[in-house]
Formats: structure tokens, sequence, C-alpha cells
């Protein structure tokens, strides 16, 4: 071989790290192998280097054993050289990067909070990071936009070069919404859903966003006008200043009564009839009578919506007073009371009255009567009959009757009456009207 062809292979030999002691042996390199695989790229973890290479001819080996990198570098070279028995040698290096930290992340805002150290509206964030050796590769970055919150976290990350993800998480106050709002009223409506008088109502907030409400509308009463419905509307404001749309509490409200009814009474032997007046907003009618049937104590003898009552359980001689009550749709009330004198009965004094002096007799008037004949008894013994043409008769102390002087002195008395048709020359008398006493203490 000629002296230019060995100089020729003698520089390719050490442009690849071998050293060639004569032309008869080839180059042995040593070949890197990280744990267990390739050496290129960044280690997130310990890395151990070890070294393959053909021992046939190699009288020693130098950094050629097994190396663990356990610190994060951007490149520790390691070197494996070899020293062949016969002269020279060759050697490998190779670089280690390993990165086994995540990045630190820091968060910025867009801007700062908008009220009282809380944003009110979607906020931009990004996130940025040191990364180490590897530096950053890439970071998150978006817009938060709920939801609402006094304590909200948001959270972002950044990659290093290595692939390590590191990540920080912000704590801010968001409050994007306005306060939602409750009407309260005071009381209940006071019939079938209507208010019929005066109520106040209350406005409340509740603040989802966390803020806290700090005023709402204050408490209005409603008395009119008349309405189905009528409204009340209220708002309230939260601590970053967000105003809730109006909100309306309706309400059913009528404070007017009903026309007072006309009444009109009619008795018979037997019952009592009652026609009445209504108007178009009256839904329902009472009738109270007083003495009631069970008592004295009034009592409800009718309810509905008619326009008339015959009340069989009046009894004679007994005076009632017969109450009509009118209810329109909200529970107004519109009344008129009439009396009703008894059909058939006495009227005064009452049975069993204890007098001082002489009464005045009273009774029921009967139709088409002309006169009436009263007769006044004493132990039994008829003192006195006469003939009045009105249904009342004033007695006096002394008369005469049949040629016989006779005096109202102390005694118990009893009278009776009867109605009486035609003429005093030829009289007819009715049914006999009643019979009632009196006692005189004095005289």
């Amino acid at each position: 071989m000629s002296p230019a062809r060995l100089l020729c292979l003698a520089l390719v030999a050490a442009a690849w790290h071998v050293a060639v002691p004569d032309a008869s042996r080839a180059a042995s390199v040593p070949q890197p192998s990280c744990n267990g695989g390739g050496c290129g790229g960044w280690f997130r973890s310990n890395v151990t280097v070890t070294w393959s290479y053909d021992p046939a001819g190699v009288a020693s080996a130098s950094g050629c054993g097994g190396t663990t990198v356990t610190e994060d570098t951007s490149g520790t070279t390691l070197t494996c050289t070899l020293t062949y028995t016969a002269g020279g040698g060759t050697f490998n290096s190779v670089s280690i990067q390993k990165d086994s930290s995540p990045p630190s992340v820091n968060a910025s805002f867009a801007r700062a909070p908008d009220s009282n150290g809380w944003y009110t509206s979607p906020i931009g964030v990004s996130f940025s990071g040191d990364g180490g050796p590897s530096g950053i590769s890439s970071c998150t970055s978006g817009t938060y936009s709920g939801p609402d919150g006094s304590d909200v976290k948001v959270t972002g990350s950044c990659t290093d070069g290595a692939g390590n993800t590191g990540s920080t998480t912000e704590s801010i106050h968001y409050d994007a919404n306005a306060p939602s709002v409750t009407p309260s009223p005071e009381r209940p409506p006071d019939a079938e859903g209507w208010y019929n008088h005066p109520v106040k109502v209350a406005f409340s907030g509740q603040d989802g966003g966390g803020s806290g409400v700090t005023e709402c509308t204050a408490p209005v009463t409603y008395a009119g006008p008349d309405g189905n419905p009528a409204k009340i509307v209220g708002q309230c404001r939260d601590a970053v200043g967000h105003l809730s749309a109006p909100v309306a509490f309706e309400l059913r409200y009528d404070h007017t009564k009903p026309t007072r009814p006309s009444v009109r009474a009619k008795r018979s032997s037997g019952a009592v009839t009652l026609h009445w007046t209504k108007p178009a907003d009256a839904v329902r009618a009472l009738v109270v009578r007083a003495p009631g049937p069970k008592g004295k104590k009034p009592a409800v003898v009718y309810t509905g919506n008619g326009l008339r009552l015959v009340d069989r359980s009046a009894r004679s001689p007994t005076r009632y007073w017969y109450e009509v009550r009118l209810y329109d749709q909200a529970g107004n009330i519109a009344s008129k009371t009439v009396a009703v004198e008894p059909s058939i009965g006495i009227l005064a004094p009452a049975r069993g009255a204890v007098l001082r002096k002489a009464p005045v007799v009273r009774w029921v008037p009967v139709a088409k009567a002309r006169f009436y004949n009263v007769q006044l008894f004493r132990r039994g013994v008829k003192i006195l009959s006469v003939w009045p043409k009105r249904p009342r008769l004033k007695l006096r102390r002394t008369w005469t009757y049949r040629g016989r002087s006779q005096r109202l002195g102390r005694s118990a008395y009893t009278w009776v009456v009867w109605p009486a048709f035609g003429t005093p020359s030829k009289p007819r008398y009715g049914r006999m009207l009643g019979l009632s006493s009196f006692r005189i203490v004095s005289g």
C-alpha cells in the first residue's frame, strides 16, 4: 500500500475517534446507552449511562463504566476512552440533558379588580414560568367568566422543554350578576286570593355572587287603586354596584264594598220571607237572624247566591232582626238590617211583667181588621171589654164596666185580644191574637 493511501486511512480514523495501529485492524468505537435506551433529548429522572464495545485488543478503558447523572443539567459530557494493546486507541462522548423539576408558574391578570376588590365582568389571565435548564415550552392562558364566588379558583400551567408541567392557582372575588329580588307581603290575601285593605310589601335580595346585598327598595304599602293585577315594583343592589332588574309583586286588590242591598220582609203564619237585591260584583249572600234558631244569640240562617229566603223557623210572637250581608270576591261586605214584627201575638207588656203604673198594651196589627176587642181579667173575673181601632190601648187606673167602678190596683191581671171585622153593630171576630199577663205592685 502506498504511503499516500496509508495517510488517508489515518486521517479517516482520526475523524471517527479511532487510533489505527496498523492496517490489519478495524476501529471499535464505544457506544453509549442511557437507561437502556438512546441518549438524545431531555430526561426527567436520573440517567444511568453505560457503554458497549468490543473488548478484543483493548488494553484499558477509561470512563467506560456505568455513570449516573442525578443533578439537573443543560449538558453534562461523559467520555469513554479505549487504549489498544497494539498501541493507539479510540473514544466517544455523549452529552446528557436532565430536567426533573416542574417549572414555577405565575399568573398575570389583564386588569385590577373592578369594584371593592371584586371582578364584575370576564377577566383575561395569562401564565408564565421559569423552566429551569430546559426552558419554557408553553403556558396556558384564558378568560375567567364564572361562576360567581367570593373565593373562586383560577388555575393555569406551564410546560418546560423536558415535558415537566407546573401549575398555580389564584383565588379571586368574582361577581358578574345582579342580585335576585324577593317581594314579601306582610300577610296572606284576605279572601280568595284578594287583598281588601292596605298591605305592606317588603323587598329582600339574595346575591349568589357573594359580594352581598347592600340595599333594597324600602317597604311599600299598597292602598289602591283597585286592580287585578295591581303591581308593586322593587329592586336590590349588591356590594359591587350591580342593580337588579325591577321585580314586580302582583296582587289582586279590591277595597270597594258592594252596593248596599235593598231588603223586603214579609211575615205570614209560620214563616218570614225575605227578598233582597244583589249587585253584579256580589258573589255571596249571608243572612244572620237575631235571635237565632237555638237561643238568643244571632245565628246564620242562610248562605248562598240567591235573592230570597223563606225562614220557616220563625216563631210567633217573637220579633226578629235580619241582617243581609253581601260579599264580593275580595271579601268586602255591604249589609242592611230589617226588623220583622210578629204576625200574630202580643207585643207589650212582656208576659209576666211587673209594673208600677197602668201600661200601654200593644199587639200585632192584623191586615183588614176594622177594630179589636180587648178583655182584661182579674182573678178570673172580666173587669174590662173595649173595642179600640188601633193595635194598642192605654189602660187607666179607674174605669166603669157594666155599671160598676173598677180600679187597676195591686194584683195580677190577664188580658186577651181578638181582631174584629165587619161593623161594630155586626162584628165578625177572627182568631185570638194572644193572651198575656202582668202584675201591678203599687196603688
